[in-house]
């Protein structure tokens, strides 16, 4: 059973983690501009297969080096070819339209899950580090006491310079471990302030749960995005292959059309005019089977890759929980060894108000013990940021494309 940090480590504000608008408006806007791309884009293929409309309008004046006869023609017309039958070359047209969408927006929703995954990351590492700065500062408050105590020792002739000589050492090595966490701490704030304009400190985390296998894998990122991909590739296939197959069109044409003939008024007219007629085409392409074979590989590809993929997510989701559950059981060890301070704290108090031990004894128990107690919430942290990662890998009801 997974433990709860403190409140003040740890608090909800959102059911299913961090808001879109915790993120940087630029980040916002980003996204933004990439969903009506991806609108505009699912818009012009979907229609593409409908030709346009041909509008035309032309007046010529001529003059007959013959005839000596001056003419004008003055005609204006709409002009249509399109397709009626393609094969299912449209039906693909359409559907590749529509899967190809349905792909894209998946893709941008994965991004903006993987955006919210770094900053979620970044929160839960400085917390982390914030912890482990506090054990790192207990510590050399420890390795004051024992280097002042070693000291005396030292000075009295009771040991020689090699135990003091490792003090000062383990002091030494800590005062660098605290350095890099520092160094740490700064980094996951440039990480927090790449994604979001709020400080660090401020941002608010819910409570990550596990979530059921089966619905990890169902509701995976991954392999929902790749198998969209593998639709729209076999919507591309049924493309390409129908376009060298016949397909029918409807020719159009109809406008009005005026002649004048300055010298002789009898052969001037005026009217409309029209045609209308239905075309078959066979195209024989040389390249048509290398053509045909290439988009079907493109579609066998990705639908090899979604079994892949699935296999992947398969095995991180097993891998994540053997790391849960070694955090909990190390999480169990510190609550043991908690329970062993307790009775030490116990004796040496008595002992020290006794006289028997110095105030030392019992300072430095009692970092000890705030050193392990911090392992628990540490330890509660790497949970997070495991059930984290499964969180963000994953779709969930609100975020339905």
């Amino acid at each position: 059973m997974f433990r709860s940090l403190p409140a003040i480590t740890l608090m909800i504000s959102a059911l299913y983690g961090l808001e879109t608008q915790d993120l940087s408006p630029e980040k916002q806007s980003l996204f933004e501009q990439q969903r009506q791309e991806i609108d505009s884009s699912r818009d012009k293929l979907r229609y593409d297969w409908i030709s346009p409309l041909t509008l035309k309008a032309s007046s010529t004046y001529d003059q007959s080096a013959a005839t000596d006869t001056h003419n004008r023609r003055e005609s204006a017309s709409a002009g249509i070819a399109q397709d009626l039958f393609r094969s299912g070359g449209i039906t693909y047209a359409i559907g590749y339209a529509d899967a190809k969408y349905h792909a894209d927006l998946l893709g941008l929703r994965k991004d903006m899950a993987s955006a919210k995954a770094q900053l979620t990351t970044a929160v839960l590492n400085y917390q982390k580090n914030r912890l482990l700065l506090d054990q790192s500062e207990l510590k050399l408050k420890n390795y004051r006491i024992e280097i002042f105590l070693k000291r005396k020792q030292y000075e009295a002739g009771d040991i020689d310079i090699t135990l003091l000589n490792n003090a000062l050492m383990n002091q030494s090595n800590e005062l660098k471990t605290n350095a890099v966490i520092r160094m740490n701490l700064s980094h996951q704030k440039y990480e927090a302030a790449k994604l979001s304009d709020r400080l660090i400190e401020t941002i608010q985390l819910p409570r990550f749960t596990l979530v059921s296998k089966e619905t990890f894998i169902e509701d995976n990122w991954d392999l929902r995005y790749t198998k969209a991909k593998s639709e729209s590739a076999a919507q591309q296939y049924g493309q390409v292959k129908s376009a060298y197959y016949p397909k029918l069109t409807l020719l159009a044409n109809a406008g009005t059309q005026q002649y004048r003939v300055r010298e002789n008024r009898l052969l001037n007219y005026s009217g409309n005019f029209y045609d209308a007629g239905l075309q078959l085409s066979y195209p024989l392409t040389y390249n048509a089977s290398a053509a045909t074979q290439e988009a079907q590989a493109a579609y066998l590809k990705l639908h090899a890759q979604s079994a892949d993929t699935q296999r992947q997510i398969e095995a991180s989701y097993k891998q994540t929980l053997m790391r849960i559950e070694n955090y909990d059981r190390l999480i169990a060890i510190t609550h043991e060894n908690l329970a062993y301070y307790d009775e030490l704290l116990g004796a040496t108090k008595a002992a020290v108000t006794s006289g028997y031990k110095a105030g030392y004894d019992l300072q430095t128990l009692q970092n000890t013990k705030a050193i392990e107690a911090a392992e628990i919430a540490i330890n509660d942290l790497n949970i997070q940021l495991e059930l984290a990662a499964l969180h963000f890998m994953i779709q969930h009801p609100q975020e339905n494309p």
